[in-house]
């Protein structure tokens, strides 16, 4: 009896380090599934997967596409996950990215959102699909076999709203089929284990320092993710990570941690995102919201940078002459300072364009860079 408790408590034990290592976790028969169900026009998508993973917080899945003229939408089932549309047009597809708030339960069919475009579409049977768990570990699946299907010719065809959603009662059933995903063997490691940064990527030594130093963790144990974007809580995260990882000159101390109504307690970023509020780093997005998953802009990149200079007692460089962008009526107020000073400091440059393209967006590799240079400039 008493081998048979000992046997029970210990496979208690690995549950319980299991569940709380942020892990993907499958059942039994995991192979992941994904399905895309048109409507009688052809305009409208519902896209479904299954067996994915029961912690799953992010998926981005790359079709291939018939017209990419078209305008195309994307609205997620959960009102509060983040969304993204963009067509590649060098490579002739469209990605669609779907960050949610929330856990997904993967174990069970999720219906993750809805493709929309203003004329009718034509999927092709294969593509590619990254998930995100909740420890930011990514999992990819390439050359992916996807089930499209039609709605029954017997559906009266529902309005479609702007959003790219459907409304109304569909009527008959959607014959949908689920096909399994395979995974492809990974390519030869190259920068740093990474199989995805290249020996000639123009960011390899900023990515090689960041990794080395623990400001970053790759994705995966061989993947980087250079071209993903970058959220406003994995910079928040990394800033924190100065004081320990890089020297104790860079701790900023916070007496009042500031918590926002859209953090919930526990999660791997709850604890920067409430630190960095709590110093001024960051203010929010208005209505006590951080919004965590939201992709961070180079002018919020430049604020939040130049806010954590200047909280740290650092002297930030006048390296560069001043340079009016082309676009800079396209900066918001708040930022037209932190701009200026991270501009000059040569932190964050202008596009080839002569634009600073405020709004757009970072990814891994350009934050990389950024806070290579901030270490070796910022005194």
């Amino acid at each position: 009896m008493k081998s048979i408790a000992t046997k029970i408590l210990l496979f208690v034990c690995v549950i319980c380090i299991v569940l709380t290592s942020g892990v993907v976790i499958h059942a039994a028969d995991t192979t992941p599934k994904i399905s895309i169900a048109l409507d009688n026009t052809k305009k409208n998508a519902k896209i479904k997967l299954e067996n994915v993973g029961i912690m799953i917080y992010s998926a981005q899945i790359t079709l291939k596409i018939s017209d990419l003229t078209a305008d195309y939408t994307l609205t997620p089932e959960n009102r509060n996950a983040y969304s993204k549309v963009r067509k590649d047009t060098e490579n002739n597809t469209l990605v669609l990215y779907v960050d949610s708030t929330e856990l997904m339960d993967g174990s069970k069919e999720i219906s993750l959102a809805t493709l929309g475009a203003d004329k009718e579409m034509s999927i092709s049977n294969r593509a590619e699909l990254i998930l995100i768990d909740r420890s930011m570990i990514s999992t990819s699946y390439n050359n992916v076999v996807v089930s499209v299907s039609n709605e029954s010719n017997n559906t009266t065809n529902p309005p479609r709203n702007p959003g790219g959603t459907t409304t109304g009662n569909h009527g008959g059933t959607t014959g949908i089929v689920t096909v399994p995903i395979t995974t492809p063997s990974p390519a030869p490691g190259t920068i740093g284990g990474f199989t995805d940064v290249a020996d000639n990527h123009w960011a390899k030594g900023s990515i090689a320092y960041v990794t080395v130093k623990g400001l970053f963790n790759g994705m995966t144990d061989t993947t980087f993710a250079p071209d993903t974007e970058m959220t406003r809580a994995m910079y928040v995260v990394v800033l924190s990570r100065f004081g320990t990882k890089i020297d104790a000159k860079w701790q900023i101390p916070c007496d009042s941690p500031k918590q926002f109504d859209d953090i919930a307690a526990g999660e791997w970023y709850s604890d920067a995102v409430a630190w960095a509020g709590g110093t001024g780093l960051v203010n929010g997005m208005g209505n006590n919201m951080f919004e965590p998953s939201r992709p961070i802009t180079r002018e919020q990149l430049a604020v939040m940078t130049v806010n954590f200079a200047r909280l740290c007692g650092a002297q930030l460089p006048s390296n560069v002459e001043a340079v009016t962008f082309a676009d800079s009526g396209s900066i918001q107020d708040w930022a037209v300072d932190a701009v200026r000073v991270a501009q000059q400091a040569g932190l964050i440059n202008g596009r080839t364009d002569g634009t600073f393209a405020p709004q757009d967006t970072a990814t891994r590799a350009e934050v990389a860079a950024i806070l290579h240079r901030f270490v070796t400039l910022v005194k």
